[in-house]
């Protein structure tokens, strides 16, 4: 006779079998329903490489890959694979299981028709709460992911944030954690050490999204890192490390995904320690009457949270609303500091490979802001919008973001949406995802005259000019209801910092010190040493290894 415990055990085991066997069917669905969406436009003539009913593309997508130097993004893959194809304005892509069949938009005449769709320019694709789950919470439900009306209940709840004069308040607390950067690499300079600037922007960013996001000092650069952001980082390293199927077999393996689980439990619980700080604080300035220096983004969700009718300063925080606060801050504090490290980090690499470019920012700088470089920081905190008077220090951005683009563009296809090229060709996108990859379309000589050259003329040209940018050819922050709500702050903390490291400093670039002896093939990275790498946003390789010195600007404090 079986004993209870042997009973228990065997019932446990029927409902992982039952568990697994689901599973197992749902993947099998998924997989024929994907092959027989992408075998009926492969009859229809299609654009797409030769497809497998077994293996989808992926075959074609390991051979791209082989081609390419080691750790280089995927969509440098895409790239490929559209260059294989004669440089198509589209093509169909089927990387099942790892995603849904997309067509890859490469042509900015095909991507405007995307977002300006009434309906498809307003939907992100379901598959992408599952990418975003580690990193929000929330089964991946987030203002990213969100799509009708509680995409816009959530967008409308922090939207204030961004008007311009909240985002004239931030600018303080942006440019003292700027100048503690400044400090660092003053430090670097004197001892001439080796520095990777992509995790000291990081740690940069970090510390400007804590106060960002949270109102809270936490000290990355300096202190060591503060226990939120530990855990947001290490959230994120198991997250991508469980991406990586070849080295720790993705999310088959337990143990990353129970590590992943529970780090995620511990994230929910600094963030809701946040929010009862905050919370505390924000009804002690409400029973004072007094207004906050400036509202940050958690402040500004409980702004609007106790300002919808009927509801009293006292209330407790409704559980749901409290969920979703967790996720979108979570969502909030990994857009807001990794996409603006990469362009950073890009600049620095960019900037100092062109003289040229280096003499003409430092000289806008000089007139905008005087020669005394130590004045600088001031003026900008008791001045934000001086930063609008820097034409030029803009459209360098505007290229290095053009060149190092961090992320894409996806939208959800649709059976009413049939996107047509410039040659009449039809892409149906019913049953698929419609990714815009930045870096083909950026690049894309039809579009950008001399595509590989650094030119920031390109965003100054006016109609009628060579370099004038085609509607549509610059995406970074996409367009449409979708497009990044946080455009106009990222861009002034770049400005920002430009303004405050450009004059002081000089960088070196140290690619072939750290790499000495190593053959390593760029031609198919149209021979960029810092090609862009997955590490959450796409990032410059090795997080561009420099050497920094202080430069000859005069009266640099």
């Amino acid at each position: 006779m079986d004993s209870p415990w042997s009973r228990i055990l065997n019932a446990i085991g029927a409902v992982l079998l039952i568990f697994a066997f689901a599973r197992f069917l749902s993947f099998v669905t998924s997989l024929w329903r994907n092959r027989s969406i992408i075998k009926k436009y492969e009859k229809m003539g299609k654009p797409m490489l030769p497809h497998s009913a077994l293996l989808g593309h992926l075959l074609e997508a390991k051979t791209a890959s082989e081609e390419l130097p080691p750790g280089a993004h995927s969509v440098y893959i895409l790239d490929r694979l559209c260059r294989k194809l004669g440089r198509a304005p589209a093509y169909y892509f089927d990387s099942s299981p790892m995603s849904i069949p997309m067509l890859i938009v490469t042509d900015p005449y095909i991507a405007n028709q995307v977002t300006n769709h009434a309906v498809v320019s307003a939907e992100k694709p379901e598959s992408l709460s599952s990418w975003f789950a580690p990193i929000s919470g929330n089964r991946g439900v987030n203002l990213f992911t969100q799509n009708g009306p509680e995409w816009k209940r959530d967008h409308d709840l922090f939207l204030p944030f961004f008007n311009n004069s909240n985002l004239d308040s931030t600018m303080p607390v942006v440019v003292d954690q700027m100048l503690v950067f400044r400090d660092l690499l003053r430090k670097g300079a004197a001892t001439g050490e080796l520095l990777r600037m992509g995790p000291l922007t990081l740690s940069l960013m970090n510390d400007i999204t804590g106060n960002v996001i949270f109102n809270e000092e936490l000290g990355n650069q300096t202190a060591g890192t503060h226990p939120l952001s530990e855990k947001m980082l290490r959230q994120l390293a198991l997250k991508f490390g469980v991406q990586n199927v070849k080295d720790n077999l993705g999310q088959l393996n337990p143990f990353r995904v129970f590590s992943m689980w529970n780090n995620s439990r511990v994230l929910d619980r600094q963030i809701r320690a946040q929010i009862a700080k905050r919370l505390s604080a924000f009804r002690g300035a409400r029973s004072r009457g007094e207004q906050l220096a400036y509202n940050s983004v958690l402040d500004q969700a409980l702004e609007s949270y106790y300002s919808e009718p009927g509801r009293k300063l006292s209330d407790p925080l409704d559980t749901k609303f409290l969920e979703t606060l967790c996720a979108q801050l979570r969502l909030f504090f990994f857009a807001g500091y990794d996409s603006t490290s990469s362009t950073m980090t890009s600049s620095c690499y960019l900037i100092w490979r062109h003289p040229e470019v280096l003499a003409k920012l430092r000289a806008e700088h000089d007139q905008v802001f005087g020669k005394n470089v130590a004045a600088c920081p001031d003026l900008i905190c008791e001045n934000p919008s001086i930063l609008n008077s820097l034409p030029y220090t803009l459209a360098v951005i505007k290229e290095t973001m053009r060149l190092f683009p961090p992320a894409n563009g996806i939208r959800t296809g649709s059976k009413d949406l049939v996107l047509k090229g410039r040659d009449g060709t039809e892409y149906p996108t019913e049953g698929i995802s419609v990714q815009m990859n930045h870096i083909t379309l950026h690049r894309n000589p039809d579009y950008w005259p001399r595509p590989l050259e650094f030119l920031p003329e390109r965003f100054l040209a006016g109609p009628g000019d060579e370099l004038y940018p085609a509607k549509g050819a610059w995406r970074p922050f996409e367009y449409g209801v979708r497009n990044c709500t946080g455009q106009a702050f990222v861009l002034k903390e770049l400005k920002a910092f430009l303004a405050i490291v450009c004059r002081e400093f000089d960088f070196q670039e140290c690619y072939d010190e750290v790499f000495a002896g190593q053959n390593v093939d760029l031609t198919n990275v149209d021979h960029e040493k810092a090609y862009l790498i997955e590490s959450g946003s796409a990032h410059p390789r090795d997080g561009f290894p420099c050497r920094v010195s202080v430069s000859a600007s005069p009266m640099s404090a």
